[in-house]
């Protein structure tokens, strides 16, 4: 078996085989003739067997050394190949890019614009691993993730992506007809919440409000639960409850008067999310593309 670290006398042997001779295959690669005969050699010892005839006038082969011969130039060829497709990659965005991020992130940053991404990109796949959990990008082979800032490790390059969102409190005008706008976060109590449970975890989310007497978390009651975004607001829209959302995913149904939002000065800030990979040496042309395009798509860059 071939090992890498015969590689190199292999290329040589090629060199001088192609050339006849020891001094042009030296001009060729850089090396001195003296070099390239001892590499010969040594390549000849491991294999136990002559390659190359060697008169003071000539270099030929031997029929070793033409079945050899045969065979590396096969070889180099393939991974002349190989190293194209490198640099086409490099050059091209080609390939998959596999990204971890929570199903909610999947909604408001990715699922509006994959289709454009798509258009722009046809060589370009994406593998979206919905997942509430951090993972371990290097470990679990993935290009990149999203998260919120303060679930990033240190060692780990984050850029923003979007605006900052704000999690809002907000029903159907349906709903109001049969119960009474809450005033303060404490009137929730009387209130059919829609809870959300995060499918990793199984943890109900509580609501989060910030005034400016400080911060308050609630857990809430309510007849329903689900564990997906658009579940979610499906039921806030036939006014079957009243929620806690990211303003961004019911802008629209808020100025089309679908949704009422309540508790304005109690929204919640969210922190942005930030795209994170190890590191930006020699980054893929896929995975830049992939980043730029998203981060335009929503307000970043």
């Amino acid at each position: 078996m071939i090992e890498p670290a015969m590689l190199p006398a292999l290329a040589a042997f090629e060199c001088v085989a192609r050339n006849a001779s020891f001094s042009r295959a030296a001009a060729e690669m850089g090396l001195s003739a003296s070099a390239l005969s001892q590499s010969v050699r040594s390549l000849e010892r491991r294999l136990g067997v002559r390659l190359l005839a060697r008169t003071t006038r000539r270099v030929g082969l031997t029929e070793e050394g033409a079945r050899l011969l045969d065979g590396v130039r096969r070889g180099l060829g393939e991974l002349g190949g190989a190293l194209a497709s490198l640099d086409q990659a490099r050059e091209r965005p080609t390939g998959t890019v596999r990204i971890t991020l929570p199903r909610l992130a999947f909604a408001l940053y990715f699922a509006p614009h994959v289709a454009d991404f798509a258009t722009h990109y046809p060589d370009v796949g994406i593998e979206f691993a919905l997942d509430d959990k951090l993972a371990d990008l290097v470990a679990d082979r993935f290009d990149i993730g999203l998260r919120m800032a303060d679930n990033i490790a240190g060692d780990m390059v984050a850029i923003p992506i979007g605006r900052p969102q704000r999690l809002i409190v907000a029903a159907a005008p349906s709903y109001f007809e049969r119960h009474p706008l809450p005033l303060h976060p404490a009137d929730l109590a009387a209130h059919d919440c829609i809870r959300f449970r995060f499918p990793t975890s199984g943890r109900n989310a509580r609501w989060l409000f910030r005034h400016r007497d400080g911060e308050l978390e609630l857990e809430v009651s309510g007849r329903f639960i689900v564990n997906d975004a658009d579940a979610e607001l499906d039921l806030l829209r036939r006014g079957l409850g009243i929620s806690q959302v990211v303003e961004s995913m019911v802008v629209d149904d808020l100025r089309a008067g679908r949704l009422r939002e309540v508790l304005a000065d109690y929204a919640w800030p969210m922190p942005v999310a930030h795209l994170y990979f190890p590191s930006r040496a020699q980054m893929p042309a896929r995975l830049r593309v992939f980043i730029d395009f998203f981060r335009h798509a929503n307000g970043a860059a």
